[in-house]
């Protein structure tokens, strides 16, 4: 097979597992900013976004317990930041992320923190899940 057909086959099988409601491990928070509880496994990916305010120097950051666990966060100029919670392989869990609002060389605000508490998918699982 030629290159382009190779990346035609491999669009066509992302679009048909799209279709057929397949994410790869890719999840999006509904509500970003508030704590939650999200099952993950290896391999998994959550995004989101949340509002920061550049103006005034608050920006987003984060800590986290587990190395297993990546997180970006890649700051805007729209005044947004976009965040990546990566699971690595052999992620067994249970894991935190908090993450608050700071200026540079400050402590983090008091308004503004959230956690997002992370725990291992085990077992069969809804296929709505």
């Amino acid at each position: 097979m030629t290159g382009h057909c190779l990346a035609t086959a491999a669009l066509a099988c992302a679009i048909f597992a799209a279709l057929c409601g397949c994410d790869f491990g890719r999840h999006s928070l509904s509500n970003p900013g508030t704590s939650q509880v999200v099952r993950v496994e290896s391999g998994d990916r959550v995004f989101f976004s949340l509002d920061e305010d550049a103006k005034d120097g608050l920006l987003w950051d984060f800590t986290c317990d587990d190395g297993d666990v990546e997180v970006r966060i890649e700051h805007l100029p729209s005044g947004r930041a976009d965040v990546l919670v990566r699971i690595h392989r052999g992620y067994d869990g249970p894991s935190t992320v908090d993450f608050f609002r700071r200026r540079r060389g400050e402590p983090p605000e008091s308004a503004g923190r959230f956690t997002l508490s992370l725990f291992k998918r085990t077992g069969d699982c809804a296929f709505w899940e």
